[in-house]
């Protein structure tokens, strides 16, 4: 069997370096941008028109200043259905309370899989 060989990042760069650089990188996907299909996909969805888009187009640079909501991590084991009725449940509820929906970080679609040694 082969392994991928995945260099590791310089290791003469400072803690602050580091963290500025994971923050320049730090992605976010809207509410509005997940759906139950992206709950069940594993690589890609499609849009309405029927056009194949890559995950990581679905997410978006968080902005200076800006925090995001919620972290989660996609499983392919877990009950597509069952996680989709909760994360409407959860994005409901945080918009009844500050009057905007939440941004989440998504592993699938907030790292570049096809970049996936960078991260």
């Amino acid at each position: 069997e082969v392994l991928d060989w995945v260099p590791l990042p310089p290791q003469n760069d400072n803690a602050v370096e580091l963290l500025e650089a994971a923050r320049k990188g730090l992605r976010c996907i809207e509410w509005s941008n997940i759906t139950r299909e992206l709950m069940r996909e594993s690589t890609s969805v499609p849009d309405p028109e029927g056009d194949i888009t890559t995950l990581y187009s679905l997410s978006r640079p968080v902005a200076a200043g800006e925090k995001i909501d919620f972290f989660m991590s996609h499983s392919w084991h877990d009950d597509a259905e069952a996680k989709w009725l909760k994360l409407e449940e959860l994005a409901e509820s945080f918009h009844r309370k500050r009057n905007r929906f939440p941004t989440f970080w998504l592993d699938k679609v907030c790292i570049d899989q096809s970049f996936i040694g960078d991260g």
